[in-house]
């Protein structure tokens, strides 16, 4: 607990103005995302989805979400990560004030598809941000230190969701309509303007290095695209572990783990305080001992957490575990997106951001169909094998991936 309290600290004094309230605002956004994510399966059985719809919802979020991420790496040059940002945050709050007028399931699974747009291009739009204002050589820290107040909010939501969902399961997506656009205001309001140009060690000039990397990517094309593509197979994988997980875990836990629904949401609170307690410590040992291998301890801490649920184990151990998954998924995020912007450091890096994450999106596709469809066929307990297999997938694809220990 000094180690971690320690390194909290020395997270506060190291964060710079703009890194401070882009993490107030992840905080802001994560609140009202949390209360909402973990009920939304149960909210649309409750209006009558069928297990193949449940599949659906998740997957055109997916395709959405693609579409906002291509967007935002489309738009770099003209609309700035900052301005990218709130535009996000507004379609998202308006998704979401839509979905709580729901009465069926084909207008919640439309709503949910605006959802997605605001939420791929507000996650591009903020990875972004960080790449511009960062210092090269903590990028994973900081990374980890943005998606650890994120993470705070993680705590708090599933606490206020459970509260609110025990008299209607539409007022959490009211709220979450409301911390959006607060989001969304304090980013037109407070986030400082990206530097115009800064010096190759910090990657702080916006334009600079897309444009000093277009001769070495013309010359050699493959070169620099295979990096991105070793990259993209792990996030690939993992968003289909992800997309099998979100479709199956509520209804999971509610009928195989005997959680009420207003305990459904407390798995994001456990995996926030790991994000917190865990997730920027990781981060900086991933900075200085490796983030490739980072990638692949967090995604294995995940992996436990799923096998935990499957085995049904008792609740406590599956939500000690989830503290560890936490963590680990935190710093996995982080490393890999630290790994990422190294990558695209001498190309046009709005577009090689998009391009990588929108594409790897669709593996939410994959995995939510996958697991709908074993959910229809056979049963829910099959299904959440899709969440850890793809898991497992996912840590074998980094064995062609850099290994960045010197780095």
């Amino acid at each position: 607990m000094r180690l971690n309290a320690r390194a909290a600290r020395k997270a506060v004094r190291d964060l710079d103005r703009p890194i401070a309230i882009l993490a107030a605002i992840a905080f802001i956004s994560q609140v009202g995302v949390s209360i909402m994510l973990p009920l939304l399966p149960l909210f649309a059985l409750q209006l009558g989805a069928t297990p193949r719809e449940l599949g659906l919802m998740v997957s055109i979020f997916a395709v959405t979400n693609t579409v906002g991420q291509l967007g935002s790496g489309a738009m770099i040059a003209r609309v700035s990560p900052r301005r990218q940002l709130p535009l996000g945050q507004a379609a998202y709050a308006a998704a979401n004030l839509l979905i709580a007028t729901a009465r069926a399931a084909a207008p919640l699974i439309a709503f949910r598809s605006l959802a997605g747009f605001g939420g791929g291009l507000s996650i591009i739009a903020e990875r972004l941000y960080i790449a511009r204002v960062a210092d090269r050589s903590r990028l994973a820290f900081t990374n980890g230190v943005v998606s650890a107040a994120g993470s705070s909010g993680s705590v708090l939501g599933p606490v206020v969701g459970g509260f609110l969902a025990l008299s209607d399961l539409r007022i959490p997506f009211i709220v979450v309509g409301i911390t959006a656009s607060l989001a969304a205001i304090s980013a037109i309001a407070f986030l400082p303007a990206e530097p115009v140009t800064g010096s190759p060690a910090q990657g702080a000039g916006p334009e600079a290095p897309e444009r000093a990397g277009i001769g070495v990517r013309l010359r050699n094309p493959w070169a620099a695209m295979r990096p991105l593509g070793t990259l993209a197979l792990w996030n690939l994988a993992f968003n289909a572990a992800f997309g099998g997980w979100i479709t199956t875990f509520g209804p999971y836990a509610q009928d195989r783990l005997g959680l009420p629904v207003n305990q459904v949401a407390l798995i994001f609170t456990m995996y926030g305080l790991g994000s917190i307690l865990l997730g920027p410590w990781l981060s900086r040992r991933a900075d200085l001992g490796g983030r490739r291998q980072m990638v692949a301890i967090g995604s294995a801490l995940v992996l436990g957490n799923v096998l935990t649920m499957i085995v049904q184990a008792p609740v406590p151990v599956v939500f000690g575990s989830a503290i560890f998954a936490g963590g680990g998924l935190a710093a996995a995020q982080a490393s890999w997106f630290a790994l990422l912007t190294l990558a695209t450091d001498g190309g046009r890096r709005g577009r090689s951001f998009g391009l990588v994450t929108a594409l790897s999106n669709l593996g939410i596709v994959a995995g939510a169909t996958m697991a709908s469809e074993i959910w229809q066929q056979i049963g829910i307990d099959e299904a959440l094998f899709v969440a850890a297999g793809f898991i497992v997938l996912a840590i074998t694809s980094l064995r062609i991936v850099h290994d960045d220990r010197a780095a």
